[in-house]
């Protein structure tokens, strides 16, 4: 199978309308409108794009929010932005983001299902609630169709699967629905272990899109299999597929990294001011840094342990490196995470019980403050010798792409299972994220080397030339 489309329609991102929808609920500030601070992501480029375009961001209202208030809080911005924040039952919600969105399809795209035991008892009731969330959404971004060919509606996420075919539905829209799949897409035997309900409608809900967008052409063939294989007379090929007579584009558009963003984070006194703190705590030894949200898929404790591993080896490259890990917490924390969290602060503690000394750590687990989280992020990344990102699958990661751009002197080491990955490869060294020792060594290896100016400055080059626009223009099936 060839990768899937890139480009089909001649029309650009210039004129259009757009309505997007996604369970996150951006930041602003007033008279500043939308406020995407950090580099990349989901809510930094949807608030870019509106912010160049104007539009309308539906989401859901935060939990905190005021109780008996309208279903729809309507807020107006500058650069004609309009929020539609939904509020929801909160039983409702639960069942919807927690639940489904975060138990059952969060670690099913990531590989991390409980199999013997999940999905498990009382998922039909959680089912009924994602999809009265679904509905809510489609209900509202009915509302705002003006049934303009130019209107551009664009659905983010696996917390609404369904948008697109309850919108194909409505014989009023003439603009087109785009669904973008952030998480990886497993492989058929692995989605496979959904129940027939829930699997047939995620793929019949998304095949109601005129386009879905992946990271990485592996997600996208991944999903196309998943079609060919439930869907009796789904017909599949290389850029799409074809069911009950409605053609859905599937695309390869990998988020771009905003390196305006990086720059000002990069020059801000916060910055500065955790690179000295960084210096300090490295004393003068070369840095390998890692930065991770303490999510089960970033695998820190693979990291943790390929680290003891060289070690064990050569106990001396205990005073030569210092492991500089940034860690912040997951949006929602479960059970699994809380554990998680303390296996990486025990394997730290044990690092520095055999190979530290006092005041002059092996390991340091950093968590910064919440204001300056990025700030620690850009400092770290900025001084490393060596970078350590290894999930055991991921949509994309976008501290692969800040790595590449911001470090000076050190190889990037990235796991193959990185959506970043396919287009990254050639200016990385490739890590397989569930073999330790293999890990290690290639550690060991890249210890040994730079990274070659001419060589940074091509993977530079390569990050500058993406934006918000041409990831748009991806997704309406035009390339800039």
């Amino acid at each position: 199978m060839t990768p899937p489309e890139t480009a089909a329609d001649p029309r650009m991102a210039t004129g259009v309308r757009l309505i997007v929808c996604s369970n996150s609920a951006p930041r602003w500030q007033d008279g500043a409108g939308l406020l995407p601070r950090s580099p990349g992501g989901l809510v930094p480029l949807l608030a870019t794009l509106l912010g160049e375009h104007g539009g309308d961001w539906v989401c859901t209202m935060p939990a905190d929010g005021p109780p008996g208030a309208e279903p729809v809080e309507v807020t107006r911005l500058p650069g004609d932005v309009t929020l539609h924040r939904l509020r929801l039952p909160p039983a409702v919600v639960e069942q919807h983001y927690e639940k489904v969105g975060v138990r059952v399809l969060l670690w099913l795209f990531h590989y991390l299902l409980d199999t013997p035991r999940q999905p498990g008892e009382g998922l039909a009731e959680a089912w009924a609630g994602y999809e009265a969330v679904n509905r809510a959404y489609a209900d509202r971004v009915a509302t705002l169709l003006t049934g303009s060919a130019e209107e551009f509606v664009l659905v983010n996420d696996h917390h609404l699967f369904l948008v697109p075919e309850l919108l194909g539905r409505r014989a009023d829209r003439r603009g087109r629905v785009a669904f973008f799949q952030g998480l990886p897409w497993c492989e058929p035997e692995y989605f496979g272990v959904l129940p027939a309900y829930i699997r047939d409608r995620i793929l019949t809900g998304l095949l109601g899109a005129d386009v879905v967008g992946f990271h990485c052409t592996r997600w996208a063939r991944a999903f196309l299999a998943c079609c060919a294989r439930y869907l009796p007379g789904c017909a599949v090929d290389d850029g799409g597929a074809t069911y009950g007579g409605h053609r859905t584009r599937v695309t390869v558009a990998p988020f771009p990294l905003d390196v305006a963003t990086v720059e000002r984070l990069r020059a801000e006194p916060a910055t500065a001011e955790w690179r000295t703190r960084l210096d300090r705590e490295a004393g003068g030894r070369r840095v390998l840094v890692r930065a991770d949200r303490i999510d089960l898929w970033k695998n820190l404790p693979r990291g943790f342990a390929a680290y003891r591993s060289l070690l064990d080896r050569d106990p001396g490259l205990a005073g030569e490196w210092w492991f500089c890990a940034v860690a912040t917490p997951p949006g929602r924390p479960t059970e699994r995470t809380r554990a998680l969290q303390r296996e990486c602060e025990d394997l730290v503690a044990d690092l520095n019980e055999r190979f530290g000394r006092p005041g002059r750590p092996a390991v340091s687990l950093i968590y910064p403050d919440l204001a300056t989280t990025r700030n620690c992020v850009v400092a770290a990344l900025s001084g490393a010798d060596l970078t350590l990102v290894n999930p055991t699958f991921d949509g994309m990661n976008l501290v692969a792409k800040e790595a590449l751009y911001l470090g000076e002197r050190g190889p990037l080491l990235l796991s193959v299972n990185a959506g970043a990955y396919e287009g990254l490869a050639g200016h990385v060294t490739p890590v397989q994220p569930f073999d330790v020792e293999a890990t290690a060594s290639a550690l060991r290896d890249a210890m040994t080397r730079r990274t070659a100016p001419e060589e940074r400055a091509a993977a530079r080059r390569l990050l500058r030339d993406q934006d918000a626009t041409d990831w748009l223009n991806r997704m309406m099936g035009a390339e800039r």
